[in-house]
Formats: C-alpha cells, sequence, structure tokens
C-alpha cells in the first residue's frame, strides 16, 4: 500500500519531577525547568490538530532528535554542537521513531473539572490550574470475581460429556452402516430383459450471448451493451483509478511531532461489455431404445447447416432370482452382449440390493 502523509500533529511529554505535561516540541518542563531525558516517552494528546505554521512544519520532517553524549540535552536532527554544553553530537544517540501511536482524533474534548476547586482544565492535564490538585482519578479495585451458583454450574459441566456420547453415537451409526453395506450375498439369477438407448446431439450455428472485459473480446464480433465495474486493486496510482484510504493515524517522528498518514490503494475500473458470437450449439437430439442385444445408433438426417454433436450409449440388465429383480448398468456395449436373456449368472448382492459382481455360470 501507499502511505499519504497528512501532516503532522504535536506530541506531549509528561514530566517525571512534577508530572507537568508538556508540548513535544519543548525540551524543556514549563513548570520545573527539568529537561527532557532519552528515558521520557512521547505521548498522543487526547485531541490533536494538524499543524499549520510553516516553520513547525519545516522542522517537523527533519528526523529524530538527538540527545547529548555528555548532558543528555535534547537537540534537533542535524546540530552538530549541544545547545547546552557545546558538545559534539557526531555519536549523539537518535530518538526512537516509526512507532504506530494511534488513529487521529481532531474531535474537541470538554474540559476536566477540578475535583477539589471546580476549575474546568484541558482534557489530558494531570493537575488543577487553578489550586495544583491532581486530576488524575485513583484506579477503580477489581470486581470481585463472580460466583456461579452450584445449581448453575451443573449443566454447564454435562455438556461436554453429552457432546462426546453423540459423536460415539454418530460414528457407531456410520460404521454400522458400512459394515451392512460391505455385506453381500451369493444368488443365483437369470436374466429377464435388457434394455439399451443411444443418443446422439444436433448442432445447429447460433449467435450466443457472452460477457467479458472490453479488451478480452474476441475481434470481429458484435460488442453490446457496456457498463463500468470493479476489476482489480493495485498498489500504485494509475490513470483513472479510484484511490482508497483508510483511516488516518499517526506515527512518532522522534523530535516531538508525529506524522499522520493513511495507507491507500487503488481500484481499477473496466469495461464490462456483453457481446454475441456465432457458435455450434445443440438444438436437438436423436435417440433409439431397444430391448434386444443389437443396439443401434439413430439415422440422421441433417441439413447443410447442421453436423452432429456428441454420442452417449446406455445399457442396463434385469436378473431374477427368487421373485426379487436387481438391475446391472453396463458401461461397454461388448460387455453388454454377453447378457443373453435366459442366461443363468452368479450375482454377489448387498444387503441394500445392489449387484456388486456378475459371473457367468
Amino acid at each position: 500500500m501507499v502511505k499519504k502523509t497528512l501532516g503532522y500533529v504535536e506530541l506531549e511529554w509528561t514530566c517525571p519531577r512534577c508530572e507537568t505535561v508538556n508540548p513535544g516540541t519543548q525540551k524543556t518542563c514549563s513548570n520545573c525547568g527539568a529537561a527532557m531525558s532519552d528515558k521520557e516517552q512521547f505521548e498522543l494528546p487526547d485531541q490533536q490538530q494538524l499543524m499549520t505554521e510553516e516553520a513547525a512544519l519545516a522542522k517537523a520532517g527533519k528526523g529524530p532528535d538527538v540527545h547529548c553524549p555528555y548532558c543528555g540535552t535534547r537537540n534537533p536532527a542535524g546540530a552538530q554542537a549541544c545547545s547546552q554544553c557545546g558538545g559534539d553530537l557526531k555519536d549523539a544517540q537518535k530518538r526512537e521513531a516509526g512507532q504506530v501511536m494511534g488513529a487521529l482524533s481532531t474531535e474537541a474534548k470538554p474540559d476536566i473539572p477540578c475535583p477539589s476547586c471546580g476549575t474546568p482544565n484541558p482534557v489530558g492535564s494531570p493537575r488543577c490550574k487553578n489550586c495544583g490538585g491532581s486530576l488524575v482519578a485513583a484506579p477503580a479495585a477489581p470486581a470481585a470475581p463472580a460466583v456461579l451458583p452450584a445449581a448453575a454450574a451443573k449443566p454447564g459441566a454435562r455438556l461436554p460429556v453429552i457432546a462426546i456420547v453423540a459423536i460415539v453415537v454418530v460414528c457407531l451409526s456410520a460404521l454400522a452402516l458400512l459394515m451392512l453395506s460391505l455385506r453381500t450375498q451369493e444368488q443365483t439369477a437369470v436374466v429377464q430383459g435388457v434394455q439399451w438407448r443411444r443418443s446422439v446431439e444436433i448442432l445447429e450455428q447460433r449467435p450466443v450471448e457472452h460477457q467479458d472485459w472490453e479488451d478480452e473480446i474476441p475481434s470481429g464480433v458484435e460488442i453490446g451493451a457496456c457498463e463500468e465495474r470493479y476489476r482489480t486493486t493495485q498498489l500504485e496510482p494509475a490513470p483513472g483509478a479510484r484511490e482508497v484510504c483508510g483511516t488516518p493515524y499517526t506515527i512518532d517522528a522522534g523530535s516531538g511531532v508525529a506524522e499522520v498518514v493513511q495507507d491507500c490503494h487503488y481500484e481499477i475500473y473496466d469495461d464490462w461489455c456483453s457481446f454475441s458470437q456465432v457458435e455450434w450449439v445443440v438444438t436437438d437430439v436423436s435417440s433409439l431404445t431397444g430391448s434386444d442385444l443389437n443396439p443401434q445408433w439413430p439415422a440422421l438426417s441433417l441439413s447443410t447447416d447442421q453436423r452432429m454433436g456428441n454420442r452417449s450409449d446406455q445399457y442396463e440388465v434385469v436378473f431374477q432370482s427368487g421373485g426379487e429383480t436387481y438391475t446391472l448398468p453396463v458401461s461397454d456395449p461388448e460387455e453388454f452382449a454377453r447378457f443373453v436373456p435366459g442366461s443363468q449368472w452368479d450375482l454377489e448382492v448387498s444387503t441394500f440390493g445392489n449387484i456388486t459382481s456378475v459371473r457367468q455360470k
């Protein structure tokens, strides 16, 4: 996907000495003057606003700040000497950058009233700007775990047992059916009759309607109506592509600001068209049936715009044994010719009445 930069927002950091929340681009605490060390992390404010000042935007894209290896002072990217002690910053450690901090939220948040004096304070403030009282609510005590009554716990405990019993019953039933299907019984039977059917398709050239992408339609055919449809997605922009972007989110730039980005992809739309093409299609089927051992193909009388299509044949033998009738489908016409009506055969018949093998006596 393509990452689109929408701008930058200022982060904030909390002074470990006095808990004052400071703007991200500010390198020392506005309350006690303590410098931000490399141990403090930037945080995403509850409400963010895209930066608009050109000077601030120019600094935002320069890269992560560095900390002086001698005094620890935070300096901007590209600085050659420390602003505090003048030390060489050639080997200075860069602040971490690139971490996703969360979705962009520009909705205004209501002020928080101080629980001590009632003064409204901006959301995220750790202490009241009027009386200095703490605005951080104490964590709630964990709720006691719910205890289920003994009567309510029993049905839940029996459910796995019921499920296991059901699975066992199903497996045993399937095994019993399988064993029954494998059991066979030998019988002597007589061929009571035979049946056969042979069919031939008759083809004619007719216009057939199809649909496809316009650039994949064969040449020389008649193209009908077209409509624009989604075809594919790609990662890079293309002429006529529709840009689809996700929710904006923020990435720590390491300099007190976060880059606001969107992940985007590009949907390609194309013309989906109907077209007509002349093809050989089945317009009729000629069939012939019989009850003897001399199967024949139906005689065709084709016109100049017709031709013969696929052929298919079916053969069936009916046996009689002890008052029961059994049917055997046969696929080979040469094998079918062996079943002379009145001839005797040894059959193996399954529990469900299916012939599993035949042998002539």
